[in-house]
């Protein structure tokens, strides 16, 4: 697979933004700590498929890279991994391992390589995305026959929720997720995710799952490093003051609280007309 995008077309157009700037200067600790989050989980999922020696894998939004290590793991010297995203300067160290490619690619208006894939990854994607169905299809015409389609967004309703109270921190979360939605993000992306699958002809089912967070930890960083970024938008609508912002910070890094998750929901997907790739 080669780049086929250009300065001009490999970030968000006008009217597209994402809700994160890549060029924010926390954005790769933002990411490593959405990593620290989510990663055991999805490891754990992309066994239970039986990813394994001699696929042929693409993983989508790739980040840092973590999820393109463990395939790489996983896929073996015989198999391949071609990983993208927008910006893929974080990406330096993986695309030194044996079997990788990085690839800058814009989801929402390029092509993949057709029939190319037994295994298409996403990870919180799709819910940012204008053109849900667009890109899905997109993602289904790169996979070969009976090759799986692995997604997966979040469902932002338990976020937060805590045995200390009913509305801990349920404000940050409104503020926060509500200015979210004006670049585009959908808080039941996860939901979307199933229903399209099953749209593009595939034999899908999904899951969630959620993770306890404990202030003060690297995933409790995550969520206050999502605070400090929306911070300005949050201030600049009115939305909470300063003293509630600096409050809800304290909260979030004090050991002695914890708190659920987002659902991230998984949606894998088979494409008819071929035999599951099994392990050798």
């Amino acid at each position: 697979m080669r780049a086929r995008a250009t300065e001009e077309t490999a970030m968000p157009a006008p009217g597209q933004e994402y809700v994160f700037d890549p060029g924010w200067e926390k954005e790769t600790e933002r990411l490593r700590t959405n990593e620290a989050v989510w990663d055991p989980g999805t490891a754990e999922r992309l066994e239970r498929l039986g990813v394994g020696p001699g696929w042929n894998c693409l993983e989508i939004g790739a980040g840092s890279g973590s999820m393109v290590r463990r395939l790489a793991d996983l896929v073996g010297p015989a198999g391949r991994v071609v990983a993208t995203d927008l910006e893929t300067g974080r990406l330096g160290e993986v695309a030194g391992l044996r079997g990788v490619e990085v690839v800058r690619h814009d989801l929402r208006t390029e092509e993949l390589p057709a029939a190319a894939f037994d295994l298409v990854h996403s990870r919180m994607v799709l819910q940012h995305l204008p053109d849900r169905a667009a890109a899905v299809g997109r993602m289904v015409r790169a996979l070969r026959p009976g090759g799986l389609l692995f997604l997966e967004d979040t469902d932002s309703s338990t976020l937060f929720r805590s045995f200390l109270s009913e509305d801990f921190l349920q404000d940050v979360r409104a503020a926060g997720y509500g200015v979210m939605r004006e670049s585009g993000h959908d808080p039941r992306g996860g939901h979307v995710d199933l229903r399209l699958a099953l749209a593009a002809g595939l034999e899908a089912t999904a899951e969630g799952r959620a993770v306890m967070v404990r202030g003060g930890s690297e995933q409790a960083r995550h969520y206050m490093l999502w605070l400090e970024y929306m911070r300005p938008r949050i201030l600049a609508a009115g939305l909470l003051d300063e003293a509630r912002l600096d409050e809800a910070l304290a909260e979030m890094a004090d050991p002695a609280h914890h708190w659920l998750s987002q659902v991230l929901i998984s949606t894998v997907g088979r494409k008819p007309g071929g035999r599951a790739k099994a392990r050798p």
